[in-house]
């Protein structure tokens, strides 16, 4: 996870609506200290906060969220990852059909 670009995607958001770090910690109800720690990337916010801010901004998650997985990230593959990976071209085409149907 990359905390410096989420955090930069939050105050990009956040100027772009011409809004304060103490304006979002007041609508926000976190300290503006904070506010700015989550801008540099140094502190993660917690899911209840981060709702807030996307809220206070008026943004989906996915706008924020999405700045903080990069694309280095690794992928923990499961037992049924591994299975899915092991089929055959025929059983993933009928498992494709399965899945839509």
């Amino acid at each position: 996870m990359d905390f410096k670009q989420g955090g930069q995607a939050i105050q990009r958001i956040r100027k772009e609506r011409g809004m304060t770090q103490e304006q979002l910690a007041e609508i926000t109800d976190v300290a503006s200290n904070s506010i700015s720690r989550i801008e540099r990337g140094l502190l993660m916010p917690a899911l209840p906060t981060l709702i807030d801010i996307c809220n206070a901004l008026g943004t989906g998650a996915d706008a924020i969220l999405s700045a903080y997985v990069t694309v280095d990230t690794p992928i923990r593959w499961t037992p049924l990852a591994e299975k899915l990976g092991g089929l055959t071209w025929r059983s993933s085409i009928r498992l494709r059909l399965y899945l839509i149907a």
